[in-house]
């Protein structure tokens, strides 16, 4: 294990542009780094693609590491920045949420009781966040979410526009992946921007 002394003058060859200290620097915390970031996104290839950017990013701001801080605090907020980024990325990029999509499928028909208990905790707050919105948008929501109706359908059902009933979903999705970022971890509040994103319908 690396002391924080030896840490310290590690980073500090690495602030320098010394790769033999990236590559120290990368074998001490890459599996730690790997497993916080599959915790939270539980999709290795995600996880993977992370790490590389965290060290990719590391390597980019070498020259402004402060090697008297916490550089595990450091990496560790790099991290979850960066999950963050992709999170709101895959929220509007159809093409990522379905590749995203697929390795989730995977995964449960894989039979991870892990996988299970995180599903069983999604559907549960998702309810709750859906009991807290207004009546109105409830009932659009529940109509084109839950029911499976288009945006037109909908609309004649309630007597309200299309364009209405888009803008009560976009509304109703919004708060909802909100509500789990609030009140939940990552992983969840991935699975919230993938799943809750409207159709365009």
């Amino acid at each position: 294990m690396m002391h924080q002394g030896d840490e310290k003058g590690t980073l500090v060859l690495l602030q320098q542009g010394n790769v033999a200290a990236f590559r120290e620097i990368y074998a001490r915390y890459y599996s730690a780094l790997y497993n916080y970031a599959l915790g939270m996104v539980k999709i290795p290839a995600l996880a993977e693609d992370v790490v590389q950017d965290v060290f990719l990013k590391i390597w980019e701001v070498r020259a402004r590491i402060n090697p008297s801080l916490s550089f595990t605090a450091y990496l560790y907020r790099i991290a979850r920045n960066n999950i963050f980024k992709r999170w709101k990325k895959i929220a509007v990029d159809q093409q990522l949420r379905d590749q995203v999509m697929l390795q989730l499928s995977a995964n449960a028909n894989s039979g991870s009781a892990e996988l299970q208990v995180q599903w069983k905790a999604y559907q549960e707050l998702l309810n709750k966040a859906v009991d807290n919105l207004p009546p109105q948008r409830k009932r659009v929501y529940q109509l084109c979410r839950e029911d499976g109706r288009t945006y037109e359908e909908t609309a004649n059902e309630l007597g309200i526009s299309k364009h209405t009933v888009k803008e009560h979903m976009t509304l109703a999705t919004r708060y909802i992946r909100e509500y789990f970022y609030r009140h939940a971890g990552i992983s969840l509040a991935l699975l919230a921007a993938i799943l809750e994103t409207p159709d365009h319908l």
